[in-house]
């Protein structure tokens, strides 16, 4: 039998600001045909991501005191910025360690509307997991 070697060659470099953004974001589920978010969707994938972050500091970080400080700043910071500023600081947070931005939420950065509507859930659920650590710590 022989041989298939498939190659794929980029023809376009990956923006999520691009004309085909919206589609990408649609073929992901975050986005209905008409546009509109579909929150199940948007919900279920801040709420793996803020996991996943909080188990990258939990990893990172020496204790939970030291989460707790680094978690209470972004916190007092997203109470004071707006939707795409509270974006911005969750991008802060992969760059702090030293993580690159996973594909998903690169990609939502193209929306504002959609990004402002991410960060505010991604906050709220790892504020959940960040409470219960403490309820939990002796």
């Amino acid at each position: 039998m022989k041989e298939m070697n498939i190659q794929f060659h980029k023809t376009r470099p990956q923006n999520p600001f691009d004309d085909g953004a919206k589609a990408r974001l649609h073929r992901m589920g975050l986005l209905r045909i008409d546009g509109s978010v579909d929150e199940a969707t948007l919900d279920a994938l801040s709420r793996a991501y803020s996991g996943l972050l909080f188990d990258d500091l939990c990893d990172t970080c020496q204790n939970s005191c030291e989460i707790t400080e680094i978690l209470r700043r972004l916190y007092e910071a997203a109470e004071q910025a707006e939707p795409r500023q509270k974006f911005l600081l969750l991008c802060l947070q992969y760059d702090a360690l030293s993580q690159p931005l996973p594909n998903p939420i690169w990609w939502i950065s193209g929306d504002s509307e959609l990004a402002g509507d991410f960060a505010k859930r991604f906050i709220c659920h790892l504020k959940k997991l960040s409470d219960a650590m403490e309820v939990t710590e002796p």
